[in-house]
Formats: C-alpha cells, structure tokens, sequence
C-alpha cells in the first residue's frame, strides 16, 4: 500500500512538473510572439523611412522639373519642352504613386486648409467670401492615405476691407500665422 501512495505521489509531482513545464513553454511562446511582432513594426518602420527618402527625392525632382517648366520661353519649341517637362513631372508623380504617396493639387478658390497646405505668399481677396482661400497653388501637395508626406504651397486670400482690389494688388509674403 505504501508502495501505491508512493507511485501516486511521483506522479502527481510528475503531473506537476509537467504543468509547470507547459506552462513555461507557452509563457515561451507568447514571448516570442511579441518580440517576433515588434520585429516586424520596427522592420515596416525602418522600411517606410527608406522610402521617405525616396519618395521625397522623387517629389523634389518633380518640383524641379515643374519650376523648369515654368521658366521656358525660348523660340523655339517652347511649349513642346514646356509640354515634355510636365510630362515627366506627371512621371515622376506617377513614380511617387506608386510607393502609395498621391499628389494633391488644391483648386483656386477651394477653402485654406492647414492640415493640407502651406501659404507661401497671399494676395488681397476681391470679396469677403473669398477670404482664406487659395488663389494660386505653387506646389502640389502629396499624401498619404490619411498622412500628409507634404503639404501642398499655396498663395491664399486675404480679405482686407480697406486694400485695393487684388487685380491691382501685388502678393506680399506671409507667414503661416497671418492665415
């Protein structure tokens, strides 16, 4: 009978240990889980910083091209250079588009929206509706999904009741505070 007790004893303590294993194992696991999770959001991290870099050197050459563009008035082909500058900015937009960052381009007289913009310049608006509009855009803007990568430069209105009409008006700078 003793011997019986004694079995049922090591088993239990076997039974035990065993738990205590299991248990260990899956406190293992779940660890592993986790640190297999973060590896993963710091390696999505690190690769969307590299393509930060890409993207805004893609951007980057899209204003330059498109500033280029702007600049052409030579005789000869003008507006066919003019034409193939835009279509490679559109490339290099399209290139961008395709790490999933959009180009955004505000329309004249959509409301200023700072989330999405940044006023560069601002001239006198012809009415008090037009106030804190955008009159010109003088660089696209690139999102992504709900992330700005880059604001879009715009020139905004301005109402002042006591200024000449914005015909007549020259664009005077502004800081983002005065919009």
């Amino acid at each position: 009978m003793s011997e019986q007790i004694e079995l049922c004893s090591l088993a239990a303590e076997f039974t035990e240990a065993l738990a205590r294993q299991q248990r260990l194992a899956e406190r293992r696991e779940a660890i592993v889980t986790r640190l297999h999770d973060e590896v993963e959001r710091l390696r999505q991290g690190e690769m969307e910083a590299a393509l930060d870099l890409v993207r805004h050197s893609l951007i980057r050459l899209h204003d330059q091209i498109l500033r280029q563009a702007e600049h052409i008035d030579g005789p000869l082909g003008a507006d066919e250079l003019r034409a193939l500058l835009t279509a490679l900015a559109d490339e290099a937009a399209d290139t961008v588009a395709r790490t999933g960052v959009e180009r955004y381009v505000p329309r004249p007289g959509d409301a200023f929206d700072r989330t999405l913009q940044r006023p560069v310049d601002r001239v006198a608006a012809q009415s008090p509706e037009a106030d804190r509009t955008v009159a010109r855009v003088v660089a696209a803007g690139f999102v992504q999904g709900e992330r700005v990568v880059r604001k879009a430069d715009v020139v905004v209105c301005r109402w002042e009741p006591d200024a000449p009409p914005a015909a007549s008006s020259p664009a005077t700078p502004s800081s983002p505070a005065d919009t």
